[in-house]
């Protein structure tokens, strides 16, 4: 498959670059700064230095692909931001404006926004709402804006929602909610989130659902 990964120089974003090439998929990295990138990668991709904002190198980086995968995030959780509501402005418009197929959009979002059902009732009454809701709000507005956008920008889409990210040794595999949270879907690596994210790019099945994940 053709796949365009944006955040790819991020944590989650590298495991999904690596992952994707090593599978034998066409993939291009839109990055800030490509020195950023691991020494091994550069050979295994296509890169395009710019700016996710960048209204013209966006068009370009999605036209023609199967799919698109946005691990673009936030890692101040003091300030409010826009980051990935305004990322998910462009790519969606950016997608609906090219001529071939519509590649499908894969986003990468956070479960701590979303107490519902699959979450066990401590998690779903307190912890969400009375102990992250809080800690998190900016983050949390942030990709909950994202997803309101990617939701309603009529292109093919799945959200992908996980918990706290870890950087251990991947576990082999991760469980699954479909539309609904994961039981105990406290924490994941990024190593199965960027497996996640790449399965959901590249199964039809997925699109406009709301995928948890957890180990």
């Amino acid at each position: 498959m053709k796949l365009t990964i944006f955040g790819a120089t991020g944590g989650t974003g590298c495991q999904i670059v690596r992952q994707a090439a090593h599978a034998g998929h066409e993939v291009t990295a839109v990055v800030r700064d490509a020195t950023r990138l691991p020494p091994d990668l550069p050979d295994l991709i296509a890169i395009v230095e710019a700016n996710s904002l960048d209204d013209t190198a966006v068009k370009a980086a999605v036209a023609g692909r199967d799919a698109v995968i946005s691990a673009i995030g936030t890692r101040d959780l003091k300030h409010p931001t826009r980051v990935c509501a305004d990322t998910a402005g462009f790519l969606t418009t950016a997608i609906r404006s090219g001529s071939h197929c519509e590649p499908r959009l894969v986003l990468a979002s956070n479960s701590a926004m979303a107490p519902g059902p699959g979450d066990d009732p401590l998690t779903r009454f307190l912890v969400k709402p009375v102990v992250l809701a809080p800690l998190l709000r900016h983050m949390i507005e942030d990709m909950r804006r994202a997803e309101q956008i990617v939701r309603v920008s009529g292109v093919p889409w799945t959200i992908i929602r996980a918990g706290r990210l870890t950087d251990r040794q991947s576990k082999g595999g991760y469980r699954r909610g479909v539309d609904r949270n994961v039981l105990g879907g406290f924490q994941i690596t990024r190593a199965d989130f960027a497996t996640a994210l790449l399965d959901a790019a590249t199964d039809p099945a997925c699109t406009g659902h709301v995928i948890s994940v957890g180990n």
